[in-house]
């Protein structure tokens, strides 16, 4: 398999143990609810009962095997983890250190692009400001005013205009450059598990082996 598809292998290995992980979370799939109704203590003659009253799913897992299950899926995603590892080590540059930094080059380009369609701005407030004088006959008084709100941008719409496109560039060459390693890179693994379908169907499949 290439790197992209042992990525894609990988998630469904981790989707697979969290679903794993809240289906034994849950109680009602791990525990067997039973109610005893004494009903002889209250009237003589009559007779106890006991009742199961768990709210399993029909279908639901044998935990003991379920547990097994999570073993042999974790012991698969750690295989081909090391696998994946070895394979990115003979690559001629490091994906992670690619991967991350255009992430923080795609998130700042948003930043840019805002900043490129900024422009200033003024807003008339009518009637928004307050002062206070004296009149003629010493006391204070209240007046109204306009304020006309003025927003000026700080910085050369064109440098960061300038800046977005190279930004944009440059994240474009590192994303064809990880595309093409993630198709070309082989990562020596073969799984030992058929990870296509819903995650029970994939549970209902190991049990049956």
């Amino acid at each position: 398999m290439n790197l992209k598809e042992a990525f894609q292998a990988q998630n469904r290995l981790s989707e697979l143990l969290a679903y794993i992980g809240r289906y034994i979370s849950d109680d009602d799939n791990i525990m067997t609810v039973t109610e005893k109704h004494l009903r002889s203590k209250a009237l003589a003659g009559q007779q106890d009962e006991t009742v199961d009253v768990s709210r399993k799913d029909e279908d639901a897992f044998d935990v003991g095997k379920l547990l097994g299950i999570w073993q042999k899926v974790m012991h698969e995603k750690e295989t081909l983890g090391l696998a994946i590892g070895k394979a990115k080590a003979g690559m001629d540059f490091n994906l992670d250190a690619a991967v991350d930094a255009n992430k923080s080059r795609r998130a700042f380009l948003t930043v840019l692009q805002r900043m490129a369609v900024r422009k200033s701005s003024h807003e008339l407030q009518k009637r928004e400001g307050r002062g206070y004088v004296f009149n003629k006959d010493g006391n204070q008084t209240e007046y109204v005013y306009d304020i006309d709100r003025i927003l000026t941008i700080d910085y050369d719409r064109n440098k960061v205009r300038a800046m977005a496109k190279e930004l944009n560039r440059e994240a474009e060459t590192v994303s064809l450059k990880i595309d093409e390693a993630l198709l070309k890179t082989q990562v020596d693994y073969e799984l030992k598990m058929d990870l296509s379908g819903e995650n029970r169907l994939i549970i209902e499949e190991m049990l049956e082996d």
